[in-house]
């Protein structure tokens, strides 16, 4: 039986997530959000056309990239939320914050933010599609583990999304100052440190 008029092909999906995968390599390169289409299906190994009929145009291309990695990013957040708790909310947070750090220095985590910066700020669609699929969920997963602390009467009073944005946004930026921004050549900075002292003032507030 043929396709009704209009609907797309069974493995439409899986072709489009494969393109997104290939498109994505160049897309975290430092001058990828400026690349045109033919630049990035010229490093997909696919013609502009193709890359048209899956994803219209730059900006859509780039908000449906940062969907995928939300798509694959989750399994990593729901392990930040549904880890057993230790023993203090202190060390609970340190693991938190190092699960993120893991995944901004090893992982893809921070050149896919540097994209979302990039690509998000002064743009009216790709700036809430870099919140929604990728700083929120972030700030979202460590809210939830507050609130499980809190739940056993640890970091009472403490609003979870104040908490979660206190402690996430310096580890971001420094981050991006390190690698996105190359700040490890102009002023190196010892992340974990960074770490220990924003679990500090957690503990001491």
């Amino acid at each position: 039986m043929g396709r009704t008029k209009g609907s797309r092909n069974a493995d439409f999906e899986l072709s489009r997530a494969k393109l997104l995968d290939l498109l994505g390599q160049r897309l975290v390169d430092p001058d990828g959000v400026g690349a045109s289409l033919r630049e990035l299906a010229e490093a997909a190994g696919v013609s502009t056309a193709t890359v048209r009929h899956y994803f219209k145009d730059r900006e859509a291309l780039i908000e449906a990239y940062l969907e995928h990695c939300n798509l694959q990013g989750a399994r990593y957040l729901l392990l930040v939320t549904s880890e057993p708790l230790q023993a203090s909310a202190a060390a609970s947070l340190r693991w938190t914050l190092e699960m993120i750090h893991l995944g901004l220095e090893r992982g893809p985590l921070g050149k896919i933010h540097a994209l979302g910066l990039r690509a998000g700020l002064e743009s009216p669609k790709l700036g809430p599609a870099y919140l929604r699929t990728l700083l929120e969920p972030t700030l979202g997963c460590v809210e939830v583990r507050i609130e499980r602390h809190q739940a056993r009467g640890e970091l009472v009073g403490r609003d979870p999304r104040l908490l979660a944005l206190q402690i996430v946004s310096p580890l971001l930026l420094a981050m991006l100052h390190q690698r996105s921004l190359f700040g490890c050549d102009l002023r190196p900075l010892d992340v974990r440190a960074l770490i220990d002292a924003l679990i500090d003032s957690v503990a001491s507030a």
